[in-house]
């Protein structure tokens, strides 16, 4: 009844991606010591792909100094797109399964559904180098994802720098183009322009808020160090310096601890006191007695005086 193929319905690109998608998440899964890292192994291997597949179209671009005349879907740029469909799927099938708790309602169900249409919109009516040439604004979402894999490769500046320059200024420039460009490019049709200005808010939202952000993290203070702690004669660890983190509710135990110290001081004074003493008592106090003590106390007039040095008459 129906004159539709298995692979219209269901694109090959689709299901090779979808499977190489599902290897590489296992592959990498068991590296990651957190569910966070987990839930951004599959954004960080589409934001890459976007993102250097992008690349030629966006030269191609800017060299024409905003034309998209020049550009025309190919087999490159359908599978480009089928490619984050399949991204969209299953980073919901793996969310689901292994970390459902990062997978929130607006930015994992509905932003991921709506995309599959989109793109599904963008390949059937052969607008796929289009939506290719927007894979460019993937740029912030891979720094993004590589920073929440290994921190010592995040930089807030570099991130907002991006983000502004892909998906504030050139989104800009794209949602023009398209609208411009339209009778050339799309049939007269306002459809990606449209897309384009309706995805623009959500853009600015969110640059707005990782500028709120930045700005609340640098007037936030820096955290101190938590002191660990002196070292008293005694060999213990003094915990008085450690008594200000327990809650106020929890007096009887600061006072506990509290005398603990006391109780640790007293002991270790003890035992200076003791050893001071053993020590004086070691030690002739007088000067004739430190004399005699080293062998040079003095005698009655007359006599000579003794020495160190050995003798006949010292045996």
């Amino acid at each position: 009844m129906f004159d539709v193929s298995i692979e219209d319905a269901i694109p090959p690109a689709f299901l090779y991606s979808l499977l190489a998608l599902t290897v590489a998440y296992h592959i990498f899964a068991p590296l990651c010591s957190t569910v966070k890292q987990q839930s951004w192994i599959l954004t960080t291997i589409s934001s890459a792909a976007m993102s250097l597949s992008s690349l030629p179209l966006f030269f191609l671009y800017a060299s024409s100094r905003g034309d998209l005349r020049g550009i025309r879907s190919t087999l490159w740029t359908e599978s480009t797109g089928r490619f984050f469909q399949a991204y969209l799927v299953t980073d919901l099938l793996m969310g689901v399964i292994y970390y459902r708790s990062k997978v929130n309602l607006l930015t994992g169900w509905i932003h991921h559904t709506i995309y599959i249409f989109i793109v599904e919109y963008a390949c059937r009516q052969s607008w796929s180098h289009l939506f290719a040439l927007c894979g460019v604004m993937e740029i912030p979402t891979f720094l993004l994802a590589i920073a929440s894999l290994n921190p010592r490769f995040r930089s807030d500046v570099v991130f907002a720098m991006s983000f502004l320059a892909t998906r504030i200024v050139l989104h800009v420039f794209l949602c023009v183009s398209m609208i411009a460009s339209r009778h050339h490019v799309t049939n007269d049709s306002y459809g990606p322009g449209l897309i384009m200005a309706c995805i623009f808010p959500l853009h600015a939202f969110w640059f707005y808020g990782s500028l709120k952000g930045f700005v609340k993290r640098a007037k936030s203070p820096k955290s101190q160090p938590v002191s660990q702690g002196t070292v008293t004669a005694s060999g213990f660890t003094s915990l008085r310096a450690r008594s200000w983190m327990l809650p106020r509710r929890r007096g009887s135990l600061r006072q506990a601890v509290r005398a603990w110290d006391r109780l640790e001081l007293r002991k270790a004074a003890g035992r200076f006191g003791d050893v001071q003493r053993r020590l004086r008592a070691s030690i002739p106090a007088a000067r004739e007695q430190v004399y005699a003590y080293v062998g040079l106390e003095r005698l009655p007039s007359g006599e000579p005086q003794q020495t160190g040095a050995k003798t006949e008459s010292s045996f």
